[in-house]
């Protein structure tokens, strides 16, 4: 329940200073010969704006007017803001003070005024790092929620981008915004989004998974049923197809929904550029699979299959005396690999170098030089860790894990397993939705009409012009 100042003035002051009592970074400037309050944090507000827009017009203005109990209006009239705001309210000052804004009080006055005067300090627009791309706009999203709404208005200049911005959290208060376009999105989708984020109920928000948990709903998912992007020309083209981004603030990326399969398989280059329009999809596809097979076919292939090749053949592919089998040889490498490519992503960049080149002499070299591993091996879980990357930076990482649940049934169960598995994690897939559309769409439920821009690139000027919809929305 938020308290109104139904209070004597020195009372209200009273209660902001008690609030604020430990922080060193609170100001309470009284100005017109002691009849008007300010109160404000000095680290996060424009000092230069409170003394030209706020302070100088009021001294100015009553001094000439001869004023001598000025009123609400009145000082309305004479503060250079474009937004100012009455309230009642203590807990909606308190509130207000947090996020940069200046609170006025006039003495014998039971009503105060908000005044918008934030300073943040933030980083300026940089190329995305986790989604580089041949060409294409580079600006990525920063953290600051204002600059990236700006962001978008600049691109989709248009009355329809609708954003709806809440807070969110019980002690410290997020804002999220929901951005869609009014005439292109599926008003089920929207519904169903706003209604899982107003689900939220956590005492703060300090990263943005808290959301995409919400969003994503339960039961919990082995693939990822949203997607989350740095670029903000990705973002842009899927609020065109019709689909609801949530952008929170703090986080220097967008949250799409819906997203489905085939979405984690595109690139901005794939509308950039003319060459492999035909192809890289494609590849991208191969490479998904390759990953996640080929462990579990190379372990099936030497445990069942071995003696059928010769003895020259099983020398230089499967296990020749090397001192771990071959099914936990393609497991500790794979566990191996994985740990790599953590160290290379989180590492301090002056360390990169010698630790990659330190674990490749050592996984590599030194361990099939004194046959730890065969080097089939260290090629099988070489590639498999390799083609992973064509999706892992697009956000598809929770269905990579299959490549384990593969190399185990392929270790106990032969080849023939490789179908059993793929038919179980078809149907399951088949019965996820994000966000009520089923994850497999256009594929599952076969749609023919969406399949211009799923393996291969379509023509652009037939997609621009093409209205996306979503089948089978729960």
């Amino acid at each position: 329940m938020s308290s109104p100042l139904n209070k004597p003035k020195q009372n209200i002051s009273k209660e902001i200073e008690q609030q604020f009592e430990l922080t060193s970074d609170f100001e309470k400037r009284r100005i017109f010969k002691n009849k008007i309050s300010l109160f404000y944090l000095n680290t996060i507000v424009d000092k230069d704006q409170i003394q030209n827009y706020i302070i100088e017009p009021l001294q100015q203005a009553l001094e000439i007017a001869n004023e001598v109990n000025p009123s609400i209006q009145q000082i309305k009239t004479i503060i250079y803001s474009a937004s100012l705001k009455e309230t009642n309210s203590i807990e909606e000052i308190k509130g207000a003070l947090v996020k940069g804004n200046t609170f006025l009080l006039i003495e014998g006055e039971t009503i105060g005024l908000l005044i918008p005067t934030t300073k943040w300090i933030e980083r300026g627009l940089e190329e995305t790092l986790g989604e580089r791309a041949l060409r294409g706009p580079a600006v990525g999203f920063t953290e600051n929620l204002t600059t990236n709404i700006n962001i978008l208005r600049r691109i989709i200049q248009t009355p329809q981008l609708i954003i709806d911005t809440k807070p969110y959290g019980i002690d410290v208060r997020t804002d999220i915004s929901v951005v869609y376009i009014k005439h292109l999105v599926n008003q089920t989708i929207l519904k169903e989004v706003q209604h899982r984020i107003s689900k939220i109920d956590v005492d703060y928000i300090l990263t943005s998974r808290i959301v995409e948990d919400a969003i994503e709903g339960k039961p919990k998912n082995l693939a990822n049923l949203i997607m989350t992007k740095e670029r903000v020309d990705t973002t842009t083209s899927a609020l065109l197809e019709g689909k609801v981004i949530v952008l929170v603030d703090g986080a220097p990326y967008s949250i799409i929904a819906p997203s489905l399969f085939v979405d984690f398989f595109q690139s901005p280059d794939d509308f950039h550029l003319k060459t492999g329009r035909f192809v890289n999809r494609l590849i991208r596809y191969f490479g998904f699979i390759s990953s996640i097979l080929i462990p579990g076919i190379y372990v099936g292939l030497e445990k069942f299959h071995s003696d059928k090749y010769s003895k020259k053949v099983q020398e230089d592919l499967f296990n020749h005396g090397e001192l771990l089998p071959t099914f936990w040889e393609i497991s500790i490498l794979l566990i191996l690999l994985r740990i790599l490519i953590d160290i290379g992503s989180r590492a301090p960049k002056g360390t990169v170098i010698i630790v990659t080149l330190l674990a490749t002499v050592v996984i590599g070299e030194m361990s099939v030089s004194a046959k730890l591993v065969h080097p089939a091996s260290l090629v099988a879980t070489g590639l498999s860790t390799f083609l992973s990357t064509l999706v892992i930076y697009r956000g598809q990482t929770g269905l990579l894990s299959l490549r384990y649940v593969y190399l185990i049934t392929c270790y106990y169960l032969g080849l023939p397993s490789i179908m059993v598995v793929s038919t179980i994690v078809i149907l399951y897939l088949v019965n996820s939705k994000s966000v009520g559309v089923p994850y497999l769409s256009p594929l599952i439920p076969f749609r023919c009409d969406e399949f211009q821009d799923i393996f291969v690139r379509g023509n652009l000027r037939k997609l621009q012009r093409k209205s996306h919809e979503f089948p089978n929305i729960e």
